[in-house]
């Protein structure tokens, strides 16, 4: 069902369908401007600032590229910046290096027609909860600070975002994996865009669970209700660590992306 480019196409729009909410919460914004779009929020930690698309056709692009660095400058915050296959210009990644901003992540965007797909059963001492209540969603939020580092300072923030797009307000499903009542993984699955795709985000899987199947669990039950929402493909976009689970899953690769930022994304090795 479809061919590679249109896959790609699919990836690129659910990255920045989804993302894109961060800009959207009360307290961010989501700004489009000179073919570069953006989202801010007060959140000053990596990944709450950030550009998700760069089509730069009309102006040079160092000035554009410039010009938006020097915004997030003046904020005083750390940024990310996504290259994906059409990212304009050609050569962004120069572009941002003479800014400041390294290669921090590469990552791989992957695909799975779901009439291809044939469920599996995860592991029985590993119970997937989807998140539909504040004891579901603390557990949530807690696994979002470990993963992310999160200082004290930014962690009321983070909570007040996701509560903001809790449950039924944001399109998606979220669901936390647990082994003896102990919350181990989570996964979120977007329907932000485009129609008829879903698309998988937010996997972790705590260091001290890994090795018990708790990532394929996740991707198993995320595929399973995408499936069950109509949805023809479900796509994401993967670091190294993780492609293969995915791969197991049944998921292709499309293409590469490359993660720039002003700052590591993690201080440590269990990424």
């Amino acid at each position: 069902m479809g061919g590679l480019n249109q896959q790609i196409r699919e990836i690129e729009a659910a990255l920045v369908g989804h993302w894109s909410h961060l800009g959207l919460w009360a307290a961010g914004a989501l700004v489009d401007m000179g073919g570069v779009l953006r989202y801010e929020t007060p959140i000053p930690h990596l990944p709450y600032n950030g550009v998700l698309r760069t089509a730069i056709t009309e102006r040079d692009p160092g000035e554009a590229v410039n010009a938006v660095v020097e915004s997030f400058q003046r904020r005083g915050v750390p940024f990310i910046w996504w290259e994906h296959p059409s990212c304009m210009p050609q050569d962004l990644g120069s572009h941002l290096d003479r800014n400041g901003l390294a290669a921090v992540e590469r990552v791989t965007g992957m695909a799975i027609d779901l009439d291809n797909w044939n469920d599996t059963k995860p592991h029985a001492d590993v119970r997937f909860v989807e998140v539909l209540d504040t004891q579901a969603m603390e557990a949530y939020e807690d696994l979002i600070v470990r993963y992310w580092e999160l200082p004290p300072e930014s962690q009321a923030m983070v909570a007040s975002l996701n509560r903001f797009w809790g449950p039924g307000k944001l399109p998606a499903h979220r669901w936390v994996a647990y082994i003896d009542d102990i919350p181990v993984g989570k996964a979120l699955l977007s329907l932000a865009a485009p129609k008829g795709v879903a698309a998988v985000y937010g996997m972790s899987v705590t260091p001290e669970a890994r090795g018990r199947g708790i990532a394929g669990g996740l991707t198993t039950t995320l595929l399973k209700r995408a499936k069950a929402l109509g949805c023809q493909r479900v796509v994401l976009h993967s670091s190294q660590i993780a492609v293969d689970v995915y791969r197991r899953a049944g998921f292709i690769d499309c293409c590469s992306m490359t993660v720039y930022a002003t700052a590591p994304l993690w201080s440590g090795a269990n990424h």
